[in-house]
């Protein structure tokens, strides 16, 4: 405490001057902040949870077109292999899995994506990145709508492959992308773009 005798950063003997003065200004961080409890960045008609299209929005931007756009994560996951039998397809894009999905031959986990619907695939390695570090509003609507939840343990597979042989998945109890062999079983959730 600044009126603690005792405090070995104070001179108490010793008189301070106050220099200069300047006017305190909001941040980006205190902005956002303002709206944190709805999580609705500014500007943005749909919002962070937001049970929308058959899923929840983990993801919002605004894009070169001036619209909003978003990522929407499914209600349900299961378990796959990557693919039965390990080969190369040139999945190789960090940030598209609509475009890496696309080219999965052999696989289980692309079988299962194409059941849930048009429009659904399996995130990229990116794409899961974000859903992770925005699980916390994924996990409070999934739990309001009686949804499946995000597994804290599972590693989730990604559609970006790491080789002929391994592809990339996002381990959610270390929060981190690693990558195995592709007929490894992992889970497997859908994600779309809208």
């Amino acid at each position: 405490s600044i009126n603690d005798p005792k405090s070995p950063n104070i001179d108490n003997n010793t008189s301070y001057d106050v220099t200069s003065t300047s006017q305190l200004l909001s941040t980006p961080y205190a902005l956002f902040a303002k709206s944190a409890g709805t999580s609705t960045p500014s500007g943005f008609t749909h919002y962070l949870g937001e049970a929308f299209n058959g899923g929840i929005i983990f993801y919002l931007y605004k894009g070169s077109d001036g619209l909003e756009h978003g990522l929407i994560v499914a209600l349900t996951e299961s378990t796959a292999q990557w693919q039965s039998s390990a080969t190369l397809v040139n999945a190789n894009r960090t940030e598209d899995g609509a475009f890496n999905t696309a080219l999965m031959t052999n696989s289980p986990a692309a079988t299962y994506i194409a059941g849930l619907g048009a429009g659904w695939y399996l995130p990229s390695i990116d794409e899961l990145g974000l859903l992770y570090y925005n699980r916390y509003s994924v996990q409070k609507a999934l739990r309001a709508g009686g949804s499946t939840l995000l597994s804290n343990t599972a590693y989730y597979w990604s559609s970006t492959e790491y080789n002929a042989t391994d592809a990339y998945l996002f381990v959610f109890d270390g929060g981190y992308a690693y990558y195995d062999n592709k007929p490894i079983t992992g889970t497997v959730r859908g994600v779309r773009a809208f």
